[in-house]
């Protein structure tokens, strides 16, 4: 399991821009980029009465078109960690400007709590 750092410098690695938080996401100035925020907290059960924070991130990329690039290197970079998120796509209907495709999955990291 990656822990938080590890799951930030993998969305680096991407070159395009990446941001904590969902508010990112509504930001307008790139059509391309990623971000992520916490959702869910559990305390998972180790040996003994010892216990592991595992946090739960969405990870959402936004692109101008579906199967970008960058969504797919995403992907195998995560299956190279030997992680493997469902993935789900939805057309986003622009308000002020065109619309975009949203594709978002989960990811449990290991962290301190």
């Amino acid at each position: 399991m990656l822990s938080k750092l590890e799951l930030s410098n993998m969305l680096h690695l991407l070159e395009i821009p990446v941001g904590e938080g969902e508010q990112f996401l509504e930001d307008k100035k790139n059509k391309v980029k990623v971000c992520y925020w916490e959702y869910v907290w559990t305390d998972e059960m180790a040996s003994g009465e010892d216990y592991e924070n595992v946090v739960t991130y969405q990870v959402s990329f936004k692109a101008d078109k579906p199967r970008h690039p960058k969504l797919l290197e995403l992907k195998h970079r995560l299956n190279e960690a030997n992680i493997h998120p469902v993935f789900y796509h939805e057309y986003v209907k622009g308000v002020d400007g065109p619309g975009y495709f949203h594709s978002y999955c989960s990811v449990d990291v290991l962290e301190e709590l």
